[in-house]
């Protein structure tokens, strides 16, 4: 996802005040009063008004959209943390540039080593899966470290994992507890559930079963699955509730299990991204 500023680093305090008066605008889908804004800043040299700007333009016309990029660049020649992550996440996914992966690599690492937090997880996800780059699960726990202790919760969540699975580094059962609970996020929720459901020597099947519920009613399509056949025989509406919001967003083993029952599929409501 493209990150959408909402604060300037710019010392006019005057510029400050249009972007964050912009981003407002952009929030309430005043787009055309919200350009007028930031043209405005960009004529003062806001960075962070090129990297909103083009962010706005990314869904554009095709001259919009080529403007994107080229104000992503602008902002990521200037160093901007945020300008070369937007740009990375171009190159990556082939929005509006033909998808380069190694170019993606290399400006996610740019921008991580500027201090952008999300990048630092980005890269270690490519680094994760040989995507762009050599996979490398040590380097990969590097970089979800730095992304978990500057505070970003899918790093944390990342680096919980790791640390369960003793990936990229020894496993440490205790330290994935102590990461994924910081992360909170449904996902790492689930992987709490399977450490007390699972794990020898930490099993405690309540405390599993409740982490399991919490990410099921988050909508984790994983939790919603197993959390449905461990009560399909006390609450079988329940149950097939969980099952249904898990198909509805697409996951095949839901839908697998929903057609094993017998039960009518929902059309699956997962939006498709826009090229």
């Amino acid at each position: 996802m493209l990150d959408y500023p909402s604060k300037s680093t710019h010392p006019d305090t005057e510029v400050q005040k249009r972007l964050s008066s912009a981003y407002e605008l952009f929030e309430k889908g005043e787009i055309e009063e919200a350009k007028k804004l930031l043209l405005t800043n960009l004529e003062e040299g806001c960075i962070e008004s090129s990297v909103l700007l083009g962010a706005i333009l990314a869904d554009g016309s095709e001259t919009d959209r080529k403007r994107s990029i080229e104000l992503f660049r602008l902002a990521s020649d200037e160093d901007s943390p945020t300008g070369s992550r937007n740009l990375a996440y171009c190159y990556a996914i082939g929005l509006n540039i033909e998808k380069d992966k190694k170019k993606a690599a290399e400006l996610y690492i740019k921008s991580a080593l500027l201090g952008n937090v999300k990048s630092a997880c980005n890269i270690g996800v490519m680094l994760d899966y040989g995507n762009g780059v050599k996979k490398d699960y040590k380097e990969a726990f590097e970089w979800y470290t730095k992304s978990a202790e500057g505070g970003y919760t899918r790093g944390m969540t990342n680096l919980g994992e790791y640390y369960l699975w003793g990936r990229g580094t020894p496993k440490d059962v205790d330290k994935a507890i102590y990461w994924l609970e910081k992360s909170g996020s449904p996902r790492a929720i689930f992987r709490l559930s399977e450490i007390y459901l699972d794990e020898e020597g930490y099993v405690d099947r309540a405390k599993g079963l409740e982490y399991l519920k919490q990410s099921a009613e988050k909508g984790h399509s994983r939790s919603m699955i197993r959390y449905a056949n461990i009560i399909e025989e006390s609450d079988p509406q329940a149950a097939r509730g969980f099952l249904e919001k898990a198909a509805a967003k697409g996951n095949r083993d839901a839908i697998a299990e929903l057609e094993k029952r017998g039960l009518p599929v929902p059309e699956c409501t997962r939006k498709k991204r826009s090229s």
